[in-house]
C-alpha cells in the first residue's frame, strides 16, 4: 500500500504542486531466522494497513509481506535495534552471510533494494 503526500512550493508568482507516493512504515520487530525459514529480518508495519509489512534484511534489501493477527498481538517483546546499522558489526556480517547462502539455495527468492 502506498500513501501520498503533497508538497507545495513557489517560484516567483507560480505555485507548483507535486504529489509524491511514500511508504509509511513503523518498526515492529526483528524476526531471527531459524533453519528452514527466511533469514533474520526487521519487520516494519504499514501505518495505513497494519497487515502489510516490509521485511528488511541485513544487506538492506527487502520484500513485502503480510502479517497475521497473531503476529500483531504477540510481537511486543522485541529487544533488537530497529535499524541494521545500529546492530553489532559481527551480527550484521553473520546475517549477510546467511542471507547470501539462503539466496544461493533459493534462486526464486528475490529482494528489492531499500531506498528509504
Amino acid at each position: 500500500m502506498m500513501s501520498f503526500f503533497i508538497v507545495w512550493y513557489s517560484i516567483g508568482n507560480h505555485i507548483q504542486k507535486y504529489i509524491f507516493m511514500s511508504d509509511l512504515y513503523k518498526y515492529r520487530y526483528t524476526r531471527i531466522g531459524t533453519t528452514g525459514c527466511i533469514p533474520t529480518h526487521k519487520i516494519f508495519i504499514n501505518t495505513q494497513d497494519n497487515k502489510i509489512a516490509k521485511f528488511v534484511f541485513a544487506d538492506d534489501t527487502f520484500i513485502y509481506g503480510v502479517v497475521s493477527d497473531w503476529f500483531l498481538r504477540n510481537s511486543d517483546f522485541d529487544t533488537r535495534r530497529p535499524i541494521w546499522s545500529e546492530e553489532s558489526p559481527s551480527f550484521i556480517e553473520n546475517e549477510k552471510r546467511l542471507l547470501e547462502i539462503y539466496k544461493a539455495s533459493h534462486p526464486l527468492f528475490k529482494t528489492e533494494i531499500n531506498t528509504n
